[in-house]
């Protein structure tokens, strides 16, 4: 895919008020990750792209941005993430970075779908110093740990080398 000339990823998970990101270089090279967040009033996106998005990229220059494509019901239930990828776009068009978008990664095994949790384990067992940051398995009444979007964000990063190692197989 896109990845063997390029080096360095960022791939980013979008919430309403946070993201988790991961900053990749190659397939197995994890250089940073987090959870960068905002509560303040008014419009918090914006104060998420201005603040904490810029000085990831100024710190990182990453080759490639990759984030995860809202689709279907969650677009139109979520409207500003449609305005929220506008912006994250105008900003690496800005730096000449390529944004590509991939849908929600996911797992298939024996006819049935892996849950964030499953797919978040194989992460910590693809990059090991992610395996500290693993939260506990999610019961039916709680909500989602926040660190869960590192991991989504780290599976956004190494879904395309992992289809590039099965074409090749």
């Amino acid at each position: 895919m896109i990845y063997k000339s390029l080096t360095r990823v960022l791939a980013l998970d979008l919430h309403p008020r946070r993201f988790g990101y991961v900053v990749v270089e190659g397939a197995d090279r994890l250089l940073d990750w987090g959870v960068r967040s905002c509560r303040r009033k008014g419009k918090p996106i914006d104060v998420l792209l201005q603040k904490r998005l810029r000085a990831l990229l100024e710190l990182w220059s990453p080759s490639v941005i990759v984030l995860n494509d809202p689709v279907g019901r969650a677009r139109r239930s979520n409207p500003q993430s449609g305005r929220s990828l506008k912006q994250i776009a105008s900003e690496a068009k800005q730096r000449r970075i390529p944004v590509r978008t991939l849908k929600p990664v996911c797992t298939e095994i024996q006819g049935g779908r892996l849950t964030r949790y499953e797919n978040a384990r194989r992460v910590a067992e693809h990059f090991p110093v992610l395996k500290g940051k693993l939260p506990p398995k999610r019961r039916a009444w709680e909500s989602e740990h926040y660190r869960m979007s590192i991991f989504a964000a780290a599976a956004l990063a190494i879904a395309p080398a992992a289809d590039e190692e099965s074409a090749a197989a």
